[in-house]
């Protein structure tokens, strides 16, 4: 028997086209949860086109909302030819009444639950059209993921690993706690520690002369050419302090160079910024969302504090992280003056790199529920919930404001002007790693 799973890719348009593109864990865990005497491949179609001829006997599709119409094309071409299609993850998750007109079988929920029952199914004939499940993974239980099904040379030189699952916040615009639960499960540190080892060895990046010498140059060089460099994609890494501070004097065990994802309260924490620091945090990205601590209520984000950012910024630049924020426009405080707010602040307070985004109610999050009720739904052509594209109606601007407005932002913070006072000028963070990536946006964002 032989599985093929697949990562969909929509095309974009050349203006939209991320620069460098990251792996992923969703696919290479549901590879190592299926059982050894059947044979799995992985597709990540953004890089490898797929033979619909290939011989399988069964396809996994997974897909986030601007993905799904692509993902429902894929399922088609493989039904068409009598191969049975499974389809999970968020947007199938969300919306399984509509998957089910393109799939033979949709898996609500985290898909390591039910996937293990997918294929005792489907080998006794006896497929399901839905597989629901309302508990979550046992985190702890999680399997190394099958990353060796991934050509590496794809992706950018870094190595992806979840230690945490779930948020107990409930904003508005998200839906992690939706999908993970509203609460923070973590996994044994024995466990992480056994996956880093998979990795990385333990022990100095190389030799302290030849560390010596590169760090002449740049400090951050023996890691990236030794690609010593981690993602923690979990949506807090550091969802309690002794969490954090056991995974920190982990990661120091390894020397290698990290980034993930924080609440801007950390900032405010000068023993955990130390932490962050000694472990080898290169990068905290930070969903600053608003400067308005009206839209931070009403999105239930009120735990951010605006008059606070720029103290937050300072400490965590002191102690030699970048910072990678995030913010969201279009809410409904939200005027014309937005986008120059937004630069002037990202400029300003010299943040390593920062993107913005529209306000997307993706299905299943409280604001597409409100959206809907309001009757500011503009459409639900998926493709366009993306983030770039206005799909609801805003209060104080048109869409197509909100729209020139995302793209002038975008022009603005990755300028050369900007690019040097950010990241050239002194005191600079990690100048290597982020010269890199703004100067990737600039050629990007060139095109507008």
């Amino acid at each position: 028997m032989k599985i093929l799973l697949i990562s969909p890719e929509r095309k974009r348009k050349g203006n939209e086209a991320f620069l460098f593109k990251l792996g992923f864990l969703n696919l290479p865990y549901i590879a190592a949860l299926t059982p050894r005497d059947v044979e799995v491949k992985i597709v990540d179609e953004a890089y490898e086109a797929i033979d619909y001829d290939e011989k399988v006997d069964l396809v996994g599709l997974t897909a986030q909302t601007p993905v799904a119409p692509r993902a429902y094309q894929i399922a088609s071409e493989f039904r068409r030819r009598g191969v049975p299609v499974v389809m999970g993850g968020v947007h199938a998750s969300m919306l399984p009444e509509e998957a089910i007109q393109y799939v033979d079988s949709v898996v609500v929920g985290e898909g390591e639950i039910s996937w293990p029952q997918v294929i005792q199914d489907f080998k006794r004939g006896e497929l399901k059209s839905f597989y629901r499940t309302t508990t979550k993974v046992n985190i702890s239980e999680l399997p190394i993921p099958r990353r060796d099904l991934l050509n590496g040379t794809h992706y950018f030189p870094l190595k992806l690993l979840e230690t945490s699952r779930g948020c107990p916040h409930k904003c508005d615009f998200c839906g992690v706690s939706k999908f993970f639960g509203n609460r923070y499960r973590s996994r044994p540190m024995e466990e992480i520690d056994r996956e880093l080892r998979v990795l990385f060895s333990k022990g100095p990046a190389m030799n302290p002369i030849g560390k010596r010498f590169l760090s002449l140059v740049n400090k951050d060089l023996p890691y990236f050419l030794k690609r010593r460099l981690l993602y923690i994609i979990d949506s807090n890494v550091a969802p309690s302090r002794r969490f954090a501070k056991d995974l920190f004097t982990l990661l120091k065990e390894y020397d290698l160079l990290w980034w993930g994802h924080a609440p801007v309260s950390v900032g405010y924490d000068e023993d955990l910024l130390k932490l962050f620091s000694e472990s080898g945090c290169i990068a905290l990205n930070l969903g600053f969302e608003s400067l308005s601590p009206k839209n931070l209520m009403a999105m239930k984000k009120d735990f951010n504090k605006p008059k606070r950012y720029d103290e937050a910024v300072e400490r965590i630049h002191d102690h030699g992280i970048g910072i990678m924020g995030t913010f969201i426009v279009g809410l409904d405080d939200d005027d014309g003056t937005v986008f120059d707010q937004i630069t002037d602040f990202v400029i300003h307070n010299k943040l390593d790199w920062a993107l913005t985004f529209i306000m997307t109610p993706c299905p299943g999050t409280d604001s597409f529920l409100r959206l809907k009720k309001e009757g500011r739904i503009l459409t639900r052509d998926w493709e366009k919930y993306d983030s770039l594209n206005a799909v609801y109606q805003p209060l104080l601007f048109s869409p197509e404001e909100l729209e020139r407005g995302l793209r002038r932002t975008w022009k603005a913070v990755f300028s050369l002007p900007s690019i040097y006072r950010r990241i050239i000028k002194r005191p600079r963070i990690h100048p290597l790693f982020y010269l890199i990536m703004n100067l990737q946006f600039y050629r990007l964002t060139r095109n507008w």
